[in-house]
């Protein structure tokens, strides 16, 4: 590890304050997801109709499955709308990766911040033995009486304690410290900076892992919605094609509508 915490820690989202780290919303809703696997269940089986029957084809190619009408339903777009589908399908389980990294880096930063807090307290714990009496303008310095609640408390204060007790400087070269605690030894020194740079570190990966879980979320969300408004228009185009009743050329429609998740007896609601 370096020899000094991060000179400068991450900065805590404007307006932090004593709140805690917002979280990302919950775990990919399940129902979602089913929904995306079961429309793409149904382009899938849309393809393999028109790839046996010819005049579907003809039909459906009258069609477009876009909210613009500029993409014509044929067995190459509806390719493209399966691959879609399935791209979409990653994005969700992407985006749960992310959020279950978040919540673990959440749980971890919250552990380790225990342990910087709790060698902050001791650094200070010391210095009030050291100049309650005699100096106490001093203990401002040492964050005395100071809150340890979010992270920007616990970062100031941290960083602050080891300007004045660290022994080295930024290369790793000896340096004179600013403060000398009572029975503090360079090996405590030392562990104080580590336990510090590990909150640092977690501040970090929790972060990153909330940004990549709300992306992932978003993008999810955006390209199953996509996917589901394009699949109605097939329907809707298969519907007006292949009729639940009165079909124009007698055609008894019911198995079809069937497997394209359509109303077998009655037109598409």
């Amino acid at each position: 590890m370096a020899d000094t915490p991060p000179p400068n820690p991450p900065t805590p989202p404007s307006g932090d304050g004593d709140k805690k780290p917002r979280k990302p919303r919950g775990p990919i809703d399940s129902r979602t997801m089913d929904e995306l696997t079961r429309d793409k269940e149904i382009i899938d089986a849309t393809i393999d109709a028109m790839n046996s029957d010819p005049q579907l084809v003809t039909d459906l190619s009258a069609h477009c499955y876009d909210s613009d009408n500029t993409v014509t339903i044929t067995p190459t777009s509806m390719q493209a709308l399966s691959d879609q589908a399935e791209t979409a399908l990653e994005a969700g389980g992407a985006a749960v990766e992310s959020t279950s990294e978040f919540h673990d880096a959440t749980e971890t930063e919250s552990a380790d911040a225990k342990k910087a807090i709790a060698a902050i307290r001791n650094a200070q714990a010391r210095a009030k033995e050291l100049y309650e009496e005699t100096s106490p303008k001093k203990l401002e310095g040492w964050y005395i009486g100071q809150p340890l609640k979010s992270r920007a408390q616990i970062t100031a204060a941290g960083t602050a304690i080891y300007g004045l007790i660290r022994y080295t400087d930024d290369q790793g070269n000896p340096t004179t410290p600013k403060e000398t605690l009572p029975n503090y030894s360079h090996t405590q020194i030392d562990q104080f900076k580590a336990q510090l740079g590990t909150f640092y570190q977690d501040q970090t990966r929790q972060s990153g892992a909330q940004e990549d879980a709300s992306s992932g979320r978003d993008t999810f969300a955006s390209q199953a919605a996509q996917v589901a408004r394009r699949r109605r228009k097939v329907q809707l185009a298969i519907d007006a094609e292949r009729p639940a009743q009165d079909d124009p050329l007698g055609r008894d429609n019911s198995a079809l509508r069937r497997r394209l998740g359509l109303p077998p007896d009655k037109a598409m609601s």
